[in-house]
Formats: structure tokens, sequence, C-alpha cells
């Protein structure tokens, strides 16, 4: 038997009793969603396997015989409860569920530097001027963004994996000065409060656009975040946030939360004032990794 050590009060088990996906339920994701996030993470078809409640109290011993009936997942809007499902077969049998080894693509969390390149600065006070707000809690910046930062929808960091995936090519916003990847582009950007780009960057927080741009937090929502519903302005349409960028990133989202070990990478970023950044970030777990998403970040805004 073995458990995620992460906080989660929703539980998925195998017919072994080990813990294969979770997530924390804030109230409002319902069957129907997990159904899309189950497609997402198990390799399986989903005729091939059913989900059913726990009925022993508290951590189950013996789910696979003690279990209720299975649930309808497909077109089923009832929010689930916490607590401890198994999966097993549609026959509720003990089957094999293999979970998919993709993984989310780190990302370290880009607050806004003083970047006098031309490209940062005009996408920074595009996205500003487009939202005026943070677009997930509501907040009107109102011509004031010290307590507001422009962030990128797919991490800059990564700007290999944005030409190879051809991002460019869905990208139609005509401004002239995004950069040749249009990494920079208006539509891989929304306007944030730093708490919540933290969240963004960190994927605790996605934005389901197949959900009418439904914000999901991954984590205890102590924002009142999840269930609110994106903010989206009255621009054209060619300078909206792109819609597929968000599913990216929504993906990445469950990647990073629903399977068992939980987020991947989950670091501390709070630095102290007169701390040596670099040091801290290279001495921390997988600083390595961390070390070289930082720079990469930086380079790219010479190299696009």
């Amino acid at each position: 038997m073995s458990r995620a050590t992460i906080r989660r009060n929703v539980h998925f088990l195998d017919g072994e009793n080990d813990e294969i996906l979770g997530f924390w339920q804030n109230g409002l994701v319902s069957w129907s969603q997990i159904a899309e996030w189950m497609h997402i993470t198990i390799t399986l078809p989903s005729v091939e396997y059913a989900v059913f409640r726990c009925l022993e109290s508290g951590n189950p011993e013996n789910p696979a015989t003690n279990h209720g009936p299975s649930i309808n997942l497909s077109g089923n809007n009832n929010a689930i409860d916490p607590g401890y499902y198994v999966v097993l077969s549609a026959n509720g049998e003990p089957l094999d569920i293999p979970i998919t080894e993709e993984r989310a693509i780190p990302r370290s969390v880009s607050h806004n530097l003083s970047n006098p390149d031309p490209r940062i600065v005009a996408f920074r006070q595009r996205v500003r001027e487009r939202d005026d707000c943070c677009v997930v809690t509501g907040i009107l910046a109102e011509g004031d963004y010290d307590f507001f930062e422009a962030a990128h929808i797919f991490p800059l960091a990564h700007l290999d994996l944005w030409r190879s995936g051809q991002w460019s090519q869905k990208i139609e916003d005509d401004f002239p000065d995004v950069g040749a990847s249009k990494i920079h582009s208006i539509q891989n950007g929304i306007l944030l409060t730093q708490n919540a780009h933290t969240l963004f960057d960190k994927y605790k927080i996605a934005i389901d656009p197949d959900d009418n741009f439904k914000i999901i937090s991954f984590v205890k929502d102590r924002l009142g975040l999840d269930g609110r519903y994106m903010i989206q302005s009255n621009y054209p349409q060619h300078y909206q946030p792109l819609r597929s960028l968000l599913k990216y990133h929504f993906r990445m989202a469950v990647l990073c939360n629903m399977k068992a070990r939980g987020p991947e990478y989950d670091w501390d970023e709070d630095i102290p004032p007169g701390m040596d950044s670099v040091a801290e970030i290279s001495n921390s777990k997988e600083g390595k990794l961390r070390f070289e998403l930082v720079m990469a970040e930086r380079l790219n805004t010479l190299i696009d």
C-alpha cells in the first residue's frame, strides 16, 4: 500500500491499494471533469476501467473488494465528494492502470524584471492595456501596475519547445514587434497579480478553455479563485489569449498535480532580501534544472 505524501482530499487507488491519482477538491470539480483528467493521465481507453467509491471508513485496506457500484463519469456534473475511490476494470476486477509518462514541462516563477528589450516592453504594455485587471482575481489595476505582472502563458524558458511545437503558426496577432518566434505576442500573455502569477507558474491554478475558461485551483484555494471565470476584454479575437495555449497550460497542470507523486517542480520561491539569489537557486532541490530555467528565460529574450 502506498499513498501520496502531498496534501489531498480525493484519492484514486488501484486494485493493489496503491494511490495512482488524486487532487485537492475545493468543491466544484465534477465527475465529467475528472473523466477528462483521467483521459490525460491514464493511457488505457476509458471503456476499459471504471471508478468505484471505497466503502471503508478512513484509509482503505481492501478497496478492490470493499467498494460501491461503479460511478458514471461521462456527463456527470455532480461534484466529487472528498474521499477514497478505486479504479478497477469495468466489471470490478483488479486491473493494471498504466499512468502516462508524459511530464509537465518545468517552469520557474518569472516575476517581471526591468528589461529594456523592446519586445518585452511592448508585451508588458499591450497586456496591461488589454486586460487592465488580473484576469483570475478580477482586481482592477486602474493604471497602477505595481501589484500586477504580464505573464507568459507558454514559458519563455522553453523557446525551443515553442518552436518545435510550431506555436507561431497559431498566433494571429499582427503587431510587428513580437519577435521572430512570436512568443511575445499578446496572445501568449495574461495580466495577473503577483500571487496569482506565482500560482499560475507553479501549475497550482489553471484556466480550462473547454469549460468556459473556468479557473481550477489544484491546491487548497486560499484566494477564492476556484470556480471563477477568466475575465476577457472586448478586444478583437486575434488579440485575445490563445485558447490552445491556455489548454496546453491546463494539460500541464493536470499532469503536474494529478499523478500520485504530485507536483514535480514545487520549489521554494521565498528568497529573503540580501540573499544571493543565484546561490539560493543553485543549492535548492533540483537546483541545476531550476538555474537552467532561469538562465534560459533571460537568454531567450536576447536570441528570439
